[in-house]
C-alpha cells in the first residue's frame, strides 16, 4: 500500500508569526536574548528536542501556543528579540567600512562557499567535527561583516552517525533519520512556487535533486537531497550519510556536490564572483565549471582554466597526504571518462591534472582543486609550511618557500562565548569586541576586569558543566536501564576540583590515551588528597577506524580498572551542544597530537575565549597563540628524533606540569579565595581572541584572496576577454619554442671575491639562448633567498641587448642580509596568464 506523504504545518495565533520567523533563521543561536526566548516558552521540552527550534514548537500544544499569544511579558520579550533582529538583518556594515579598505565586495560580487558538511547547529547534525563547524561559523561571520557569502553542501538523511558506547565500552554507530521538515532548513521554490529540483547524470543515468536551504543571519545555505521518490534506491541513497566509507558512494557524493552545487547555483540565477572551494570533495566543480565554459560558451580548454583560476580559491585543512580525498583511475574513469570526452578532451589530459608525483596511479582531488585555483591557502602557519611539501611536486623547479600556498589561521565565532563571559565582555569591551575581532586595543581591556567576576562567571560555568554531565550519563544509563549504576549519578564530578578536558575526534595522531602512558603516576595526580582533579573525554571514533574505537574502551577500561570512575568520564556522542558545555565547563583543554599532523585545531580556541587554559602541543594554532602567560606548550619532544623518546618525553613533562604548576597556580587562593594567577592566566587566554576569532579571520580572506580574486576576473573578462585571448595566442608560441630556449651563461660582479659585505651593490648578468623565439615572450629574474630567514625577493632582469638569437639581461641590487645568501637566475613565460597557467615552465641556470 502506497500512501502520498505531504507534510501539515501548524496553524499558530497571528501574534507569534515573527516566533516561528525567528526559528527558521539561526541568528538566535548566537544571540542569547534569542536563546532564552525559546527556553522561556518550555526549558525541559527545548532542551530534549536538542534546542531544534521547529520541531520544539512544532511539539507544543495548541493550548501552549494560545497562552503564549496571550502572554504580555512574554509578546514584549518577543518584540525585543525581533526589534534587534530586523535592526541586524537591515544594518549597513561592509569590509570596506570596517578596515578602511578601498576596495570591497558589493552586494553582487558572491562568493559561493563550497564543502561537504556545514556545523550551524546542532538541531541541523549534517557535520562531523572541526571542519563542519569551522565552515558554520565561517557564514556566521561573513553574516556579521555583511559579505556576500552563500554555502553549498549536501542535506543527509541520517547525517553523521549517533555514537552509543556499550556496557563493555565499545563504540557502536546508529543511524537515525532526520526529518527535514522538523528542522530549521526550508525547501526552496521555483518561479511557479512549487519545491525547486534540479537534474545531473551519473553514469548517464539521470538524478534528480532537492533544493532546500537554511538563513543565518545575513548568510545562506544552499542543501542538495536526493532523496527523491522519483530517483532508484542506488541513486536516491546518495545523501544519505555524512563521509560514507563505500568509495562508489563517496564519488557519487562528491559529483552531487560539484556538478549539482554549481547547477543549483544557475537555477537560482545566482553567478559567484568567487568560488571557495573547500578541501578535496569539493573539487568536482571544476568539471561542471569547464563544461559550462566549453560547452555552452565555446571558449577553449586553455581559456576555460585561465577563467577558472582567475576566480577560484581552495583552502586545504588536511595535514598529511593519505588524508586527503583520492580514488583509483578505475572509479575516476568509470564516472567521468564520458564527460571529459564530451569537452573533446582525452581521458589522460584530465587524469593528469588530477596526478601527485611518487602517487601514480591515483586521481588526488586536491590536487585537482590546485591546478584550477589562482589561490591556495593552508589553515595555519604551520600548515603553510607543511602543505608546501605536501604539494610541491605540482610545481617543479619552485623552491620550497615559493610554492603558490598561502595561509589564513582558522578562527572561532564568538557564539562560543558563553552566557556569562558574553555579560562581562559586554560591560566591559563594549559591543565594539564583537564587529572589531582584530583590535588588541579594545580586547586588551579584557586585563582590567575585575578578578572576581572572572571567577564568579567560570564557577558557574563548571557548575553548569558538572549537573550537564550528570545529567546527560544519567539519561543514557536510563535509556538503556542499566538500574545499578545509576545511584552513583550525584557523585560523579565535582565543581571544585581542577577538571582536564580532552574533546575531539578519536583518531591516532590526535593520542588521545597519551595521558594514560603512566598510569599509576595519572592516578596518583587524579587522587591527591590536597590538590585533586578529574577528566573529561568526548569524541567520536570514525566507524571504519578500529584504532579510535580502541582508544575509547581503553579510557572507560582505566576508569573502572582504578576504581576512578567518578573523576574520569568519556561522554558519548560528542556534538556542538556538549562541546558549549564543556569549553565553557574546563579548566584546562588538554591537546597532544604528534607533531605536524594538527593542521589549525580550532577546539582550544574556542575554550580560551572562555578563560580556559590550552595544555597542547605547539602545533597548528597554538604554536601561534602561545605566549608563555596564557597556558603550557608541551615541548619536550622536540629533543628526540625517535618518536617513542619523543612520546615519553612528552608524556613526562604533561605529568610534572599537572603535579608542579598546573595544580599549584590553581589550588593557590588569596584571602578572598580567589586563585589570582590562574585567573591573570584566564585573562591572557580571552586577550588571545583578538587573533583568533572568525571575523579577523573572514577578513583575511577577503583581503588575501576575494578582492584580488575580485579584481582577476575582472581584469580577463574586460573587452571580451581582449586580454586573456592576447595571452592564449602568446602560450602556443611560448609552448613551441619552451625547449629550444635556455639560460647559457649567469655571474655576478661577486663571483670571483671570497669576501662580500652587507651593503655593497650586487650586479647580475645572463645570456639567453632565444633562437628565433621574440624576446618578449620570455623574462629573465634573479631569485634571492636569505638562508637567514627563510624570506626570498625576485627581481626582474632588463633584457639590455638582442642579436643573433641570444638575449642579455641584467639587474642590480643592494645586498641586505648578512650570512648564506642563496642567488640564481631563471627563465619564465614574460605573460602573467600564460605564467599562471603553466607553473612547469621555468629554467634556472646551470
Amino acid at each position: 500500500m502506497i500512501f502520498k506523504n505531504i507534510f501539515v504545518y501548524p496553524k499558530y495565533p497571528e501574534n507569534l508569526h515573527k516566533l516561528y520567523e525567528l526559528a527558521y533563521n539561526l541568528w538566535w543561536t548566537w544571540n542569547y536574548e534569542g536563546i532564552n526566548l525559546f527556553y522561556r516558552i518550555d526549558t525541559p521540552l527545548f532542551r530534549e528536542v536538542n534546542h531544534n527550534p521547529i520541531k520544539f514548537l512544532m511539539s507544543l500544544p495548541k493550548e501552549k501556543l494560545d497562552s503564549l499569544s496571550k502572554d504580555k511579558g512574554f509578546l514584549f520579550e518577543l518584540g525585543k528579540v525581533w526589534e534587534k533582529f530586523e535592526g541586524y538583518m537591515k544594518e549597513v556594515s561592509s569590509f570596506r567600512d570596517e578596515n578602511g579598505s578601498q576596495r570591497s565586495l558589493g552586494k553582487k560580487d558572491i562568493a559561493a562557499y563550497f564543502l561537504m558538511e556545514f556545523g550551524i547547529h546542532e538541531s541541523v547534525p549534517i557535520y562531523a567535527g572541526g571542519m563542519g563547524i569551522l565552515s558554520g561559523d565561517f557564514l556566521k561571520s561573513a553574516s556579521d561583516l555583511g559579505l556576500p557569502v552563500i554555502g553549498v553542501g549536501l542535506l543527509y538523511k541520517y547525517g553523521y552517525f549517533t555514537q552509543k558506547i556499550n556496557i563493555d565500552g565499545r563504540q557502536g554507530e546508529v543511524f537515525l533519520k532526520f526529518d527535514n521538515y522538523l528542522m530549521p532548513v526550508r525547501e526552496l521554490r521555483n518561479e511557479h512556487g512549487g519545491p525547486a529540483y534540479i537534474k545531473v547524470k551519473i553514469l548517464n543515468e539521470a538524478l534528480r535533486i532537492k533544493l532546500w536551504h537554511m538563513e543565518i543571519g545575513r548568510s545562506r545555505l544552499i542543501l542538495l537531497d536526493t532523496d527523491i521518490d522519483d530517483n532508484p534506491p542506488h541513486l536516491r541513497n546518495i545523501t544519505d550519510e555524512l563521509y560514507v566509507a563505500d568509495r562508489e558512494k563517496r564519488i557519487q557524493q562528491e559529483l552531487v556536490l560539484g556538478l549539482g552545487g554549481i547547477k543549483a547555483l544557475d537555477s537560482m540565477n545566482i553567478a559567484p564572483t568567487i568560488y571557495h572551494l573547500n578541501e578535496g570533495h569539493s573539487a568536482f566543480l571544476v568539471m561542471a565549471r569547464l563544461q559550462k565554459l566549453m560547452k555552452e560558451q565555446g571558449f577553449s580548454f586553455s581559456e576555460s582554466r585561465a577563467i577558472i583560476r582567475a576566480s577560484t580559491l581552495f583552502t586545504t585543512h588536511t595535514q598529511v597526504i593519505e588524508g586527503n580525498e583520492h580514488f583509483g583511475l578505475e572509479l575516476i574513469k568509470k564516472y567521468l571518462e564520458s564527460e571529459v570526452k564530451n569537452l573533446g578532451l582525452s581521458f589522460d589530459e584530465f587524469a593528469r591534472l588530477g596526478f601527485v608525483k611518487g602517487k601514480e596511479g591515483l586521481f588526488w582531488l586536491p590536487a585537482l582543486a590546485i591546478r584550477f585555483s589562482r589561490f591556495v591557502n593552508a589553515v595555519s602557519r604551520q600548515h603553510r609550511d607543511v602543505s608546501r611539501k605536501m604539494w610541491d611536486t605540482i610545481f617543479p623547479e619552485r623552491p620550497i618557500v615559493e610554492v603558490p600556498i598561502d595561509y589564513v589561521t582558522n578562527g572561532v565565532h564568538i557564539s562560543w562565548i558563553s552566557e556569562r563571559f558574553s555579560y562581562i565582555l559586554n560591560r566591559y569591551l563594549g559591543p565594539d569586541y564583537i564587529r572589531h575581532g582584530e583590535k588588541r586595543e579594545i580586547w586588551g581591556k579584557v586585563l582590567d576586569i575585575p578578578d572576581g567576576e572572572i571567577w564568579e562567571a567560570h564557577g558557574k560555568n563548571k557548575r553548569i558543566l558538572v549537573s550537564f554531565v550528570r545529567t546527560k550519563i544519567a539519561r543514557d544509563l536510563a535509556e538503556r536501564k542499566y538500574s545499578q549504576a545509576r545511584g552513583k549519578i550525584t557523585g560523579l564530578l565535582n565543581p571544585d576540583y581542577l577538571t582536564i578536558v580532552f574533546a575531539r575526534r578519536f583518531a591516532n595522531y590526535k593520542r588521545p590515551t597519551l595521558i594514560l602512558r603512566d598510569e599509576e603516576r595519572l592516578k596518583r595526580i587524579l587522587t591527591n588528597p590536597k590538590r585533586p582533579a578529574q577528566l573529561i573525554f568526548a569524541g567520536k571514533a570514525h566507524p571504519a577506524d578500529q584504532s579510535g574505537k580502541d582508544m575509547i574502551k581503553e579510557i572507560i577500561d582505566f576508569a573502572r580498572k582504578h576504581e576512578l570512575e567518578d573523576r574520569v568520564i568519556f561522554l558519548e556522542n560528542y556534538d556542538m551542544n556538549m562541546a558549549r558545555q564543556l569549553i565553557w565547563g574546563a579548566d584546562v583543554w588538554l591537546n597532544t597530537p604528534i607533531g605536524d599532523m594538527e593542521a589549525s585545531g580550532t577546539s582550544g580556541m574556542k575554550a580560551a575565549m572562555n578563560g580556559v587554559l590550552n595544555l597542547s602541543a605547539l602545533e597548528g594554532w597554538w604554536r601561534e597563540g602561545y605566549n608563555g602567560k596564557n597556558g603550557w606548550a608541551i615541548t619536550a619532544g622536540q629533543f628526540y628524533s625517535h618518536p617513542e623518546l619523543q612520546e615519553e618525553a612528552e608524556i613526562s613533562q604533561v605529568y610534572t606540569l599537572l603535579e608542579e604548576e598546573i595544580a599549584e597556580l590553581y589550588y593557590s587562593r588569596n584571602e578572598a579565595g580567589l586563585p589570582e594567577r590562574w585567573v591573570m592566566m584566564m585573562k591572557e587566554s580571552i586577550y588571545l581572541s583578538h587573533e583568533f576569532n572568525m571575523n579577523r579571520a573572514v577578513a583575511d580572506y577577503v583581503k588575501k584572496f576575494y578582492l584580488p580574486l575580485k579584481e582577476e576576473s575582472r581584469k580577463i573578462q574586460d573587452d571580451n576577454y581582449k586580454l586573456l585571448r592576447e595571452a592564449l595566442s602568446k602560450e602556443k608560441e611560448v609552448l613551441n619554442h619552451w625547449d629550444r630556449v635556455k639560460i647559457t651563461r649567469s655571474f655576478t660582479n661577486t663571483d670571483k671575491r671570497s669576501h662580500i659585505i652587507e651593503g655593497e651593490t650586487v650586479e647580475v648578468e645572463c645570456q639567453v639562448q632565444l633562437g628565433d623565439a621574440s624576446p618578449e615572450l620570455f623574462k629573465a629574474e634573479l631569485f634571492h633567498l636569505d638562508g637567514q630567514n627563510e624570506k626570498y625577493k625576485i627581481l626582474p632582469m632588463e633584457l639590455v641587448e638582442s642579436r643573433e638569437g641570444t638575449g642579455k639581461y641584467k639587474c642590480s641590487f643592494v645586498m641586505e642580509g648578512y650570512g648564506k645568501q642563496n642567488l640564481n637566475v631563471r627563465l619564465k613565460p614574460a605573460d602573467a596568464i600564460v605564467e599562471d597557467l603553466h607553473p612547469e615552465l621555468v629554467k634556472w641556470a646551470d
